[in-house]
């Protein structure tokens, strides 16, 4: 599947580019960066996704350095408590420090979400291995992450083949450098999600873009 992905300053760009591609896209990720764990800063108020009304569902990519923090950030008053955000139903992190990725995983499952990890290239496939059990997905960081626009990174194929080998029944998606030219090496890996950013949102038509990967790649899968 073909995910496109929103990385923005503010929520009402975040409205627009959804408003953009909600139409042709089943499945839209969000990314929220806080400048510390990563390079880059979104909008931040994740807690105001509740009141966009779209037919696609949101994902959440957490590159932030508490991201129990911002699964705390939906609260409703009467009573006090936490609740899930209505059109977001999945939320995953980057590896941050064992303690609050127990923490994370734990938290997200009971609020309802779907949940996951996110390992950038430089980091060993490894530390994943404590959070297989309880996770739906392991994402792939192709790029160095931070901001759309950087640079794929080749040593993420062979991860993601030894990782599939190892964990045949986990879901895998790739984020990051996605375009004409990298995608038939990405789906030589036969990697589930392909997650696509500025290939989609800077082409004259992102709807059509949208279409045209999302044909190549079912055109792949059809021949595994």
């Amino acid at each position: 599947m073909i995910i496109p992905v929103i990385l923005e300053p503010t929520f009402e760009k975040v409205v627009e580019k959804i408003k953009i591609i909600e139409n042709v896209a089943s499945i839209i990720q969000i990314d929220i960066a806080d400048d510390k764990l990563v390079d880059g800063k979104t909008f931040l108020e994740i807690e105001k996704l509740d009141k966009i009304e779209t037919q696609a569902e949101l994902q959440l990519h957490l590159m932030v350095i508490n991201p129990v923090d911002f699964l705390n950030k939906n609260r409703k008053f009467i009573p006090s408590k936490t609740v899930k955000i209505k059109n977001v139903s999945t939320v995953f992190t980057q590896l941050v420090d064992p303690l609050q990725m127990k923490t994370f995983i734990k938290l997200a499952k009971k609020l309802g979400y779907k949940t996951g990890v996110s390992i950038n290239t430089d980091q060993d496939n490894k530390l994943i291995n404590p959070y297989v059990e309880n996770i739906d997905f392991a994402q792939f960081m192709a790029i160095v992450p931070g901001k759309q626009g950087n640079s794929f990174i080749q040593a993420v194929l062979p991860k993601i083949t030894a990782f599939k080998k190892e964990h045949p029944s986990i879901t895998i998606q790739i984020d990051g450098g996605v375009n004409d030219t990298t995608l038939p090496q990405i789906l030589s890996t036969r990697v589930d999600n392909i997650v696509i950013g500025s290939a989609i949102f800077n082409s004259e038509n992102p709807k059509e873009k949208y279409r045209e990967f999302s044909k190549t790649a079912h055109g792949s899968s059809s021949n595994y």
